[in-house]
């Protein structure tokens, strides 16, 4: 019984790791994300001294694993957020480098202009 109490304070541990990582990852804190995936790294290997304990029959651990899981799932979602966010604003900085156009002014001398937009309006 000691075995299965060690297990659920460890998946306890990792819940709490994961609504601190999803914490961080809504704050976009890098640093402190990158602590957390070290830290869960370390518990989930604490996790292998429980590999082929049978838990189909303890209700508080299976209700902990999917909380797991739900929580895995959602940060997994946050993560894709942040990153197609992070992409989109790359693109439109780079469009904007590609749209510096060269004229002449209206009096005559040459000029480079920055046609700068955050906001695509090529549709």
């Amino acid at each position: 019984m000691s075995s299965q109490r060690g297990l659920i304070n460890s998946l306890k541990s990792i819940i709490k790791l994961l609504e601190e990582e999803k914490e961080a990852l809504v704050e976009n804190d890098v640093d402190r994300i990158m602590e957390i995936v070290n830290q869960k790294s370390i518990q989930i290997n604490e996790l292998s001294k429980f590999k082929g304990m049978d838990i189909q029959n303890n209700k508080e651990a299976m209700d902990l694993v999917q909380e797991i899981d739900r929580l895995q799932e959602l940060n997994l979602l946050l993560t894709n957020q942040a990153l197609s966010y992070q992409t989109a604003l790359l693109e439109t900085i780079s469009n904007n480098l590609n749209n510096f156009s060269n004229t002449y002014s209206s009096k005559g001398k040459y000029e480079t202009r920055n046609d700068i937009n955050i906001i695509d309006q090529s549709v």
